[in-house]
Formats: C-alpha cells, structure tokens, sequence
C-alpha cells in the first residue's frame, strides 16, 4: 500500500465512525493496580524499559548534515550525538574522560569539541585528539581516553540507541516490518528540527503522561474550547504493530469528503493525524507539514519530563511554514501544558490515596491498553531472565 492508498483508508474509517458514532474497541476493560505507580515499580520501569531496551534518541534531521553534533538527555544519561565526516552517525556519552565534565551543549556543526574545562579535545568519532600539557598524563593510555561509546542505530527517519553499552540496535528489528514500511512511506529523513527541543516538567508519573497522548476521549471534555473547535473528540483509529501502535484522529475538515467521490478527494491525509507510539516512552505525530516529537521520561515514581521537538518539512512555502509556526506554541502552552499536563498532575493525588485500588482503561482506550500490556510483558520477561 503506497501513501495516498494508506490515507484515503484512514479517511473512510474515520468517516464511517464519525457518522455511526462509534470509534475502534479494545475487546475488554483493562484494570490496572494503583501499585503499578509505586517507587518498587519506577525503579524496576527505569531499568528495564529505559536502560535496557532500545530508545528513539531524536529524528535523522536533527542531525543534518557531516561534521554536525546534537547533545540529548534522556533519564540523567548524558549523550553526544555526531554525524562523522563520512555521514555515520555515533552516539557517546556526554562526559569529558578527565573529570567527567560535559563535553558540548545544543546543536551545531563542528570537526572537534572541547571540553570547557581543561580543554582536553575529541573529535566526532570520540577518539581523544588532544590534551594540554600532556606531559603530565605521561603513563595514562590515552587510546582508552576516547568518549564512552554508546549503541546507536539509524534508518527510516529515526535514530535510536541504548543509554547504557550493549549490543547495537537494529531499526528494522526495532520498528518491524510493517511499521518500518509504512514509517519510509513519509520520507521525513531530512526533516530538520524548528527550534530548540525544549523540556515540560510534568507532577505526574511517566505512564500518566504518557496515557494522556493515547486517546481522544477526553477531547469533548478537557478539551472542549481548543482542540474540540476542530478535530473530533472520542473517535480514533487503533493499529498495533508488535508492541508499537498508530492512532488517528479526524479533524472536522473531513466532512469536505464526505458524499465525494474517492477519486476526487485529492490529498485525504490533510484531514487528519497520525499518532505514532513507539515503545516504551516516544509520541509521534505527524502530518504533511511538520512533525512534533515527545519523548517521555521518568523523573520518579510522581514526576516526570516530555522533551518536546518539532521537525518542518524542508520545502514548505512561506504560508504553510507560517501557519505551522504560528499555531505550535498555542498547541504546546494552552493545550498540553495547561489542559493535559494540568489534569496529568491531578491524577497523582488519586493514585496513590491509598482509597483506588485499580486505574481503569475502556475499550474505547485501546492503545493505552496495548501499551500497559507491552510494559507488562517486558517486566514479566525480564523478571524471568533473572530468575533463570
């Protein structure tokens, strides 16, 4: 199925559900414990869902060219990303082998970067290129000195690595071949970041504010004087890929198309989003114009940080690149900081009074379901490795 086919099917689900008033079910109600947000199972979250399994680091285009380097921190690991001069892209952790100062900040291009401190220099290998006064580390390897290295991987758009050493992930293995498919289809390799990714600080455990980007049937409430005036509250396409998953939502544009012809509907895509989760802790959503990223961490048990980038498509014209830009702070200050991030903190209290034994998912929340069930298998399986 090639692009315009994969939209104009999205467009006839959503329509059909917009006009029988239904939206895609889960086969069940899922209840989950409230202890599932204790300190025992943030500890045991971090180690295994964010320290040993593969993690979206960024997109390709925040890297965009040889000879340029991005610094990202996801979970209090300090990485380095680099585009070497041959294109390959390594990641290293962002910590000087003399003292373990942070060797760069931000973005940019560069051939070597110099530590603040003592000037001890790397270039974008990591490989120890110079030491001031070296006459005084005489004895000391300095072969062994380079930048830790850090398992990444990149293809289809996305850069992924491990936070800790380990064997490099593969993306086609990570994404799996439908969603690895369907991710080329959007060709958002060169799609470079708007801005400077920037960090919400959320009083919420990482699961809550992340279950807030995976449905809509809050929209006719929360979010009832903004995203409700024009997308379609509590009507969603569902579609798992292994333990990853698509969503759409409708905006109210799609009723142009409706009682037109298929032929004639043009680009279909534009009525609509698609959300991506990608495991354990990555929101993607794109259209045809930009794509926002939102990597959800762990701070503890009852705080977490989304680290925001938006990435434009290369050759927008002045109006579509003005009208993207214009609307991203609305969406990012009125909307998620002030009405899902608000009602993420107000369910901490909740949570943990001690008078909720259980947290409930609807069958009409399929995706949140899909994720809890994929946390939970990853903890079971790891548990049982350790058991071995």
């Amino acid at each position: 199925m090639d692009k315009e086919a994969l939209d104009r099917s999205l467009a006839r689900r959503l329509l059909d559900h917009i006009e029988h008033r239904t939206t895609d079910l889960a086969d069940a109600v899922l209840e989950l414990p409230t202890g599932g947000y204790s300190e025992e199972s943030h500890a045991e979250e971090v180690e295994v869902l964010f320290r040993d399994e593969p993690l979206v680091l960024c997109l390709s285009g925040a890297l965009p060219g040889p000879e340029t380097y991005r610094t990202v921190d996801l979970c209090g690991v300090p990485i380095l990303l680099t585009r070497d001069a041959g294109g390959r892209v390594r990641a290293m952790a962002n910590a000087c082998r003399h003292r373990g100062v942070r060797v760069a900040d931000g973005a940019g291009k560069a051939k070597r970067l110099t530590c603040p401190f003592h000037a001890w220099t790397y270039d974008l290998t990591g490989r120890l290129d110079r030491v001031p006064f070296g006459e005084a580390f005489e004895g000391m390897c300095r072969e062994g000195k380079g930048l830790v290295e850090l398992p990444v991987a990149e293809g289809h758009g996305l850069i992924i690595g491990r936070l800790r050493p380990g064997p490099v992930p593969d993306v086609d293995d990570y994404l799996g071949p439908g969603l690895a498919d369907e991710l080329s289809m959007f060709g958002f390799a060169d799609w470079e970041p708007h801005g400077d990714p920037h960090v919400h600080r959320v009083g919420a455990n990482w699961k809550v504010t992340l279950d807030t980007f995976r449905e809509n049937y809050h929209f006719n409430v929360l979010h009832r004087r903004t995203l409700a005036t024009y997308a379609y509250g509590g009507v969603l396409t569902f579609d798992p890929f292994g333990r990853h998953l698509r969503n759409c939502s409708a905006l109210r544009s799609i009723d142009e198309l409706r009682g037109v012809p298929e032929e004639e509907w043009g680009d279909a895509g534009r009525h609509f989003s698609y959300q991506y989760a990608l495991f354990p802790n990555t929101s993607l959503t794109l259209d045809s114009r930009h794509i926002e990223l939102w990597q959800i961490l762990p701070v503890d048990a009852r705080t977490s940080e989304v680290v925001h980038t938006a990435y434009l498509r290369p050759d927008l014209s002045d109006e579509e690149r003005e009208k993207v830009v214009e609307m991203a702070p609305w969406i990012c200050e009125t909307v998620v900081d002030g009405e899902d991030f608000w009602v993420a903190a107000r369910t901490e209290p909740g949570a943990r009074s001690g008078l909720l034994d259980t947290v409930v998912f609807g069958r009409n929340e399929p995706a949140p379901q899909h994720l809890h069930r994929g946390f939970a298998a990853a903890l079971r399986a790891a548990g049982e490795r350790r058991s071995e």
